[in-house]
């Protein structure tokens, strides 16, 4: 005897691929670059996987820590910054490598901000700062997107807005294709959608390089702070870098036809078709290349995708929000 029909009303709508959750917070540009792998951006922005007795990625905590001590120079114009401890977030579980990196970040960071401000005292006089940190957040095509823009200023050549960078290496080829990056593009982008009268020049890096000098046996650490400091001072072509990139109205527009429209309209075909097998295969799409670059660490989830969550999913928390660093902001 064949099995009744259930009534419409009683079949459960599909699951979604996309939680409403991942889409009402919205999408920004860090979340944009993980698309290069949809599995690692599924399960860090999807499903908000953290693993579990790890650590935040220090190379973010220092970031972090460099643009909150930018925006108290450029609010008080070089005049106070107060370097915040670096501390680690509520649920990392550091080891003692974890705890020795960051005493010893908590002892170079402040003398990288102090350089920065002896190398650069002259913004406050050849700059007019309009914004600082501020929060950019549209709906674009039916979606969210955000981010958030270090600065904003004029200065003899027109309006731009700002991008500081840390970074471990500073030669041609790191700097090779900023004209074009999409981190930069995007907050531009952003910015023209907010207030398309504004008559911004472009944008331009800021970049400051990590030491590559190392602690000698019988120097403690806040004496290779001073020596850091020293070297940052002696030498600051060896540390601070800026570029300044034009950017046309034709260029935003090609930017958005080329670039970002396409990843909006892979997420709206996720979205729109739940069911689709072709729409799991894109959030599902493992791209083997990113799992360890060169010289770096192994990717986070590379367990899961080896072996699958029913084997590995004990080794993964969920974290509280898919954007922290915009929603602590917020609070």
């Amino acid at each position: 005897m064949p099995k009744p029909k259930l009534q419409p009303s009683l079949v459960a709508p599909p699951k979604p691929l996309i939680p409403h959750e991942t889409i009402s917070e919205g999408f920004t540009q860090s979340e944009f670059s993980e698309m290069s792998c949809m599995q690692r951006w599924n399960y860090r922005y999807n499903q908000l996987l953290v693993k579990s007795g790890g650590i935040t990625a220090l190379a973010l905590t220092v970031g972090s820590g460099f643009h909150d001590a930018m925006e108290q120079f450029y609010a008080t114009k070089g005049q106070r910054v107060n370097v915040a401890t670096l501390q680690f977030k509520e649920y990392d579980v550091p080891s003692l490598q974890d705890i020795t990196q960051l005493n010893y970040w908590n002892h170079i960071l402040p003398v990288m901000v102090e350089a920065y401000g002896i190398y650069y005292k002259g913004d406050a006089i050849k700059w007019t700062i309009h914004e600082i940190e501020r929060e950019a957040d549209i709906q674009y095509r039916g979606l969210r997107l955000r981010g958030k823009i270090d600065l904003r200023y004029s200065d003899a050549n027109g309006m731009w807005i700002l991008d500081h960078k840390t970074t471990s290496r500073l030669n041609k080829d790191v700097v090779a294709g900023w004209d074009f990056r999409f981190q930069f593009m995007f907050y531009i982008w952003l910015m023209s959608k907010m207030e398309p009268d504004m008559k911004l020049k472009g944008y331009g890096v800021n970049a400051v390089k990590k030491t590559e000098l190392r602690v000698k046996q019988s120097e403690s650490l806040p004496e290779f702070a001073q020596r850091v400091r020293e070297d940052m001072i002696i030498n600051p072509d060896k540390y601070f870098y800026r570029e300044s990139y034009p950017v046309t109205r034709d260029s935003l527009q090609h930017f958005e036809e080329t670039v970002v429209n396409p990843k909006i309209e892979l997420l709206q075909f996720v979205i729109d078709n739940p069911q689709s097998p072709v729409a799991r295969a894109i959030v599902e799409n493992k791209n083997t290349d990113e799992c360890q670059k060169y010289g770096g660490q192994p990717c986070a989830y590379i367990d899961l995708c080896r072996h699958g969550m029913d084997k590995m999913g004990f080794l993964y928390d969920k974290k509280p929000a898919k954007h922290e660093e915009l929603e602590l902001e917020v609070a």
